[in-house]
């Protein structure tokens, strides 16, 4: 073998090293080695839910009953890691508290040999508030009075809100339709699309990622975005970005001014403002 074959060939065996717990984790999702049913159902009076959840998906609807019902799925890679995978449902006056309990002692190996998470759909009464803690894995929100959210990482989709949305998010898209209040975003890293915000809109932090932002009835407020594009859209009242170190910004159809602070790079564009436009000097 001569020394081109020879890297290449390190080349193919380090790619697939490379791989191999992705794959792993892939194959791990799809097949499930061991699975049990988690489920619990609360009724009563119930004005609060509050969500506490690990690793797996969850998925959150609003309902006309008045009534908590929870179905999970529980996976995990042995029988005694599935054991340990519970769904602990209590009650405190109008508030009901849902915890997923996972095993403390599953830890990422090189090949992802262990797993355990929880999968859990629940539906709660729409005119309940929601306070959503989640640490991994896609969550889905829809139909709820409004909600407090802290996710860790996975994507979001959150529509239906009648009244005021507030996110943290540290990683993964997020894409939020139809709150009727305000919104309160704070996201480290991935892409943002929102639409149809009755309210205002406020965005404390952008670290990375695209912002699309459009359709709001009140005012946008960027305070910091270090990277991706801002693109902002058909806003009924003021417009104002405190900070943007780099992408380009643009904004169209605003009822109000249109104020930029600071720009690092991107550019800065805008169409069909009605107010004053107070932008940082272009070279």
């Amino acid at each position: 073998m001569n020394n081109i074959a020879a890297r290449q060939a390190l080349r193919i065996v380090a790619l697939g090293v490379l791989a191999s717990p992705f794959l792993a984790l892939v194959a791990h999702a799809e097949t499930c080695k061991f699975t049990a049913e988690r489920n619990a159902h609360l009724d009563g009076s119930i004005q609060k839910v509050v969500i506490k959840a690990g690793a797996g998906d969850l998925t959150v609807r609003g309902s006309d009953r008045n009534a908590v019902d929870a179905t999970g799925r529980a996976c995990a890679s042995s029988e005694k890691l599935l054991g340990s995978i519970q769904l602990e449902t209590r009650r405190d006056g109008d508030t009901v508290y849902v915890r997923t309990v996972l095993p403390e002692d599953v830890d990422s190996t090189f090949f992802f040999s262990r797993y355990a998470y929880l999968d859990l759909t629940l539906n709660v009464p729409k005119s309940a508030t929601l306070s959503i803690e989640d640490s991994s894995g896609d969550m889905e929100v829809s139909d709820a009075r409004s909600a407090v959210i802290e996710d860790g990482s996975g994507d979001q989709t959150l529509r239906n809100i009648a009244g005021d949305l507030d996110v943290t998010d540290s990683s993964g898209e997020i894409r939020i339709e139809h709150v009727a209040g305000s919104l309160r975003l704070q996201d480290s890293s991935g892409d943002v699309e929102v639409r149809d915000v009755r309210g205002d809109v406020e965005v404390t932090v952008d670290s990375s990622g695209d912002l699309d932002i459009a359709k709001v009835a009140g005012s946008v407020h960027i305070l910091n975005d270090s990277s991706g594009d801002i693109e902002i859209a058909d806003v009924q009242r003021d417009v104002t970005i405190d900070a943007d170190s780099s992408g380009g910004i643009h904004a169209e159809r605003v009822g109000g001014n249109f104020t930029v602070g600071a720009d690092g790079s991107g550019g800065i564009t805008y169409d069909r403002v009605i107010g004053a436009v107070h932008i940082p000097d272009q070279h």
